[in-house]
């Protein structure tokens, strides 16, 4: 067996080791990188030969000399990291499987685990290097985010408003004061006859604050009448005008000679603001669709307690968030909340067989096989969690071990060399 053999033997030690080393210096460099996922190296021995021809000993067993060793694997550790609260709503991190699916300036698709997202001048969402965060958008149209569309670059517009809603319902919580006077009795009244007024705020077709006043005033013993009007010029086609009575025990008894229920709630139609808006209905729900009551009349002051209306103004994005599935809801100065675009999720059968493209992205190749883009938390893709970013995966103490450990390997292998050296050496020293 000549001694070049251990010469190589040695030097493809230093080789593999070394490369280790850079495997190890890439996972150190990358500890504060976002979304990062740290990389281990194997090794494998090289295929080994006989001696002088003789491949077997007398007993069979075989006499063979390895050759060296040459790096099996640089494998990633795709294993969950910890979480980082950032205070940024558009900061996404996955809990669980999956990638961020990413467009490239020139048009490739990549994939990504660092969700340090930020919308450009035009809106865009994009990733740290400018790429386009990809999932599906609002459709104006319908109002609703389509995840059965098409890919598509997120857009969150700045602008973006939320539509006024003419009011369609009002609730409100009143009790008539059962102690006033009853202007039917021939008693002389201890206390004077009394009426609430309670006004009622609402919103017409293009989102303007209306006023809707209504009157109650006792008309006979546990009778009372209703009455709602309107500034001029507006006006009420209809049911502006009623009869509630009560039992002897304060509960409603009618609405308008009716049972109490939901079905029977009084409805002001036709209401025209003669302000160009569209006229509108508005149902006043004494009674809820449970049957539970907001009408009462007990020994207690006249007073309005809740009022409810499902009307607003139009209103403008004020703040973002993002829920578990990806998506990013807008809240709006009326107090809406609007969907406006839900995040892509890609999984694959081999995530080792992504290939590490740079500025934290991987790119699909033959071994990792074609990505299967779909929904947050649906087909064993994980959660999203806004406001969080993932941080590196890298263990410092696990890889200061493997660079002791890399770095013994070195010094041995060189150990090999040098030996190697001084005995080659010795054997030219023979001629003299």
């Amino acid at each position: 067996m000549s001694l070049y053999s251990a010469f190589y033997s040695g030097l493809s030690g230093l080789s593999t080791n070394a490369s280790a080393l850079n495997v190890i210096g890439n996972n150190l460099s990358n500890i504060n990188t976002v979304g990062f996922k740290g990389s281990s190296t194997t090794f494998r021995d090289i295929f080994s030969t006989s001696l002088g021809g003789v491949s077997t000993q007398g007993n069979g067993n075989p006499i063979q000399f390895g050759l060296g060793v040459q790096t099996n694997s640089v494998s990633q550790d795709f294993s969950q990291s910890s979480f980082q609260s950032t205070g940024n709503a558009l900061d996404m991190a996955i809990q669980g499987n999956g990638f961020f699916t990413l467009q490239t300036s020139d048009g490739r698709q990549v994939f990504s685990r660092a969700g340090n997202f930020t919308r450009n001048n035009a809106g865009f969402l994009v990733a740290s290097d400018g790429a386009n965060v990809m999932g599906w958008n609002r459709d104006t149209a319908t109002g609703l985010v389509n995840t059965s569309a098409s890919l598509a670059p997120i857009r969150i517009d700045a602008s973006t408003t939320a539509s006024a809603f003419a009011t369609q319902n009002v609730r409100l919580g009143i009790n008539l004061n059962a102690s006033t006077f009853d202007p039917t009795s021939t008693v002389p009244p201890s206390t004077p006859a009394s009426s609430l007024t309670t006004p009622i705020q609402v919103y017409d077709s293009q989102g303007n604050a209306q006023n809707i006043i209504v009157t109650y005033t006792k008309t006979g013993p546990n009778t009372w009448d209703y009455a709602a009007s309107v500034s001029a010029p507006a006006t009420i086609g209809g049911g502006a005008s009623g009869t509630l009575t009560f039992s002897a025990a304060g509960t409603l008894l009618t609405i308008n000679g009716l049972a109490p229920t939901a079905g029977n709630n009084p409805k002001l139609t036709a209401i025209n603001w003669n302000n160009g808006t569209a006229t509108q209905d508005i149902t006043w729900n004494i009674v809820n669709p449970d049957n539970s009551v907001n009408l009462t009349q007990y020994s207690a002051a006249s007073t309005t307690s809740s009022s409810f209306q499902d009307g607003y103004a139009a209103g403008t994005l004020r703040d973002l968030t993002v829920d578990q599935n990806g998506i990013i809801s807008g809240t709006f100065t009326n107090g809406q909340v609007i969907s406006l675009a839900q995040v892509a999720l890609s999984s694959f059968n081999n995530v080792n067989g992504l290939v590490q493209t740079g500025n934290n992205h991987w790119g699909q190749s033959l071994a990792s096989g074609s990505p299967t883009v779909g929904l947050a938390n649906q087909g064993g893709r994980g959660g999203v969690l806004g406001s969080n970013l993932e941080l590196s995966n890298v263990d410092v103490a696990g890889e200061f071990t493997k660079l002791i450990l890399s770095q013994r390997g070195y010094q041995a292998n060189s150990r090999i060399v040098t030996t190697t050296d001084e005995l080659l050496q010795e054997t030219l020293n023979l001629k003299r």
